[in-house]
């Protein structure tokens, strides 16, 4: 049962794409059946292994293979740990993945290559189990390369767009920066503790670590989770298709490197330097998305901002740890449930995606569900009362304030203060903005709406929002964790400020007219994101080029390729 998740998502990815013969006698109809029952499988496996890791409290080892690497005294074997923290991650992935696919048959049902978009999905999901499953850190890294190379194919999909291949280059680009760090920490852990297994190198003093270590993990979790000068590729990432964003940025890709920094957590716990970044991460990302005009990349910048409170949250010991992981899988829901609504209003616009043309849009033009999805996803990204946001975003806001939490008091009050303006205040406002937006302001142009004749593909919608809608009810009356109530001791006026603060930023976003302040060179300089792109390509990439410029006159042209000889004598000798 514990390895049906991945033999169940391996098999759909093989049978869909890497077997033309098979995807094409069962056709587009059933390689959508196939891939359905497939993640329906792994799903249902998924909610079984975590309710026996739940009710067993005992992780669960499976030998594969056998020895892997053997060098010297150091084995290295491809092994299956399941603990309660891969049990979760397993559900998690699994529910927003079969939500997704459902969802891709028919928001792609007219794409002529549906077999090999399925097929890239299903890989993208069997590496990202990989990943939450391998027992040591080169089976981690080995679901990580998988899932990054997986996100190249689906960012850059539409392989005829140019925007689509030059955003799926920069994603692969900056992640390899950031991986060639992670590398680097793997082989520094393996230095100091003599092995690459989780539980046996956590179990070295934390004194013994050498900071370079904790900065390469740091900065290898900073490039797949997008943090402070490695999000330039998050915002581009939504050329791709509209389901490779909710599943992508949503649970899956983004979130590993929150789960690697949970992992280890033991090394993490009281870093100032995981808190500011963190932070720093929160409000820059909650700036951006306020003056983003495109409904996808406010999205995505509120995913972001969500990831930078994970990410102080991680350093905040292990209460922080337990909060990360609970807010990890409320974000996960709620924001793959947004994304989805988000397509559905871009179907219903003729593919448009600019948010100042969608006001006026009515029950007539999504659907009734479409309306409720995205308000009950933006109260929960807002962190609304009784919703599952809430909870998540208060345990962590109730951490960082106190003084138990293992950080310097100073560093973690500066974090407090800053997800406070920064995740609540700032976050309500563009999540109020982009819900009036869509269906309260008059919109500036022509609505062309389009009818979808077959009812039986459009239950498939309802189908896979409801799975996430689901989970996010149940979030909202079950609760999803224990810490905001052992904190006790927060004073009541803390615990009550979010609350104002998420009312006077719908109030703001109410208040704001859109397009009032374009001459505001604040606001211009905050619409083109601090000019981190601007910087980077005319220093790093500039300079790139002309090493590679260099190296290419010198020795791809000098080395490898013979000058030509001139040749002397008649035309007929010289004739070949």
């Amino acid at each position: 049962m514990y390895l049906i998740p991945l033999v169940a998502t391996l098999i759909s990815s093989v049978f869909c794409g890497a077997l033309p013969i098979v995807s094409r006698s069962i056709g587009c109809r059933g390689v959508a059946i196939f891939s359905i029952m497939s993640l329906s499988i792994a799903f249902i496996s998924s909610a079984l292994i975590w309710i026996d890791i739940y009710n067993g409290s005992s992780p669960v080892w499976i030998e594969l293979f056998g020895s892997w690497i053997e060098v010297g005294s150091v084995v290295v074997t491809w092994d299956v740990y399941i603990d309660l923290m891969t049990a979760n991650m397993l559900f998690t992935v699994t529910s927003v993945s079969l939500a997704v696919h459902m969802y891709a048959v028919v928001y792609m049902r007219n794409d002529p290559h549906l077999s090999l978009f399925m097929s890239y999905l299903s890989l993208f999901t069997f590496f990202m189990l990989v990943y939450v499953s391998g027992s040591n850190l080169l089976v981690m890294l080995v679901g990580w390369e998988g899932i990054g190379v997986c996100s190249y194919l689906l960012i850059g999909y539409y392989s005829h767009r140019l925007a689509a291949v030059k955003s799926a280059q920069k994603a692969i680009l900056v992640n390899r920066v950031s991986d060639g760090m992670l590398l680097w920490g793997v082989i520094w852990i393996w230095y100091y503790s003599g092995t690459l297994e989780y539980d046996l190198a956590l179990l070295n003093p934390t004194t013994n670590i050498s900071m370079f270590l904790v900065i390469s993990v740091l900065i290898g979790a900073m490039g797949k989770s997008a943090q402070i000068l490695f999000h330039v590729w998050l915002a581009d990432a939504m050329e791709g298709p509209t389901p490779v964003s909710a599943l992508i940025h949503a649970a899956t890709l983004v979130t590993a490197g929150v789960y690697l920094m949970v992992r280890f957590n033991a090394f993490m716990v009281g870093s100032d330097l995981v808190i500011i970044v963190g932070s720093l991460t929160a409000l820059m990302a909650g700036i951006f998305g306020f003056f983003q005009a495109d409904l996808k990349r406010v999205i995505a910048f509120s995913t972001c901002s969500q990831l930078g409170y994970m990410m102080v949250s991680v350093g905040l010991g292990s209460y922080g740890a337990e909060a990360s992981m609970t807010h990890l899988m409320t974000h996960a829901s709620f924001k793959a449930a947004l994304f989805l609504a988000a397509g559905v209003i871009i179907m219903s616009t003729s593919g448009n995606q600019h948010m100042a043309r969608y006001g006026g849009l009515s029950v007539t033009h999504s659907s009734i569900f479409c309306f409720l999805t995205l308000m009950i996803g933006c109260m929960c990204l807002v962190g609304f009362p009784e919703t599952s946001g809430f909870y998540s975003k208060e345990a962590i806001m109730n951490l960082a304030y106190s003084t138990y939490n293992g950080g310097s008091p100073a560093i973690t009050y500066y974090a407090h203060t800053l997800l406070y303006v920064a995740a609540l205040l700032i976050t309500s406002c563009y999540t109020a903005k982009l819900f009036i937006q869509s269906y309260m302001y008059d919109y500036s142009g022509p609505l062309v709406t389009q009818e979808d004749p077959n009812v039986k593909a459009s239950i498939l919608i309802i189908m896979g929002i409801s799975i996430l809608l689901l989970d996010i009810m149940l979030k909202i009356w079950m609760g999803t964790s224990l810490i905001s109530g052992i904190l006790f001791f927060i004073p009541w006026g803390v615990k009550t400020l979010p609350f104002g603060l998420v009312i006077a930023g719908l109030l703001s976003a109410t208040a704001l007219n859109p397009g009032s302040s374009k001459e505001l060179y604040i606001v211009r300089f905050s619409a083109t994101r601090w000019g981190f792109d601007q910087l980077y390509a005319r220093s790093l990439v500039n300079m790139v080029l002309d090493w590679g410029r260099i190296s290419w006159t010198i020795g791809d042209k000098g080395i490898f390729i013979v000058p030509s000889m001139t040749i002397t004598g008649n035309p007929e000798e010289r004739r070949v």
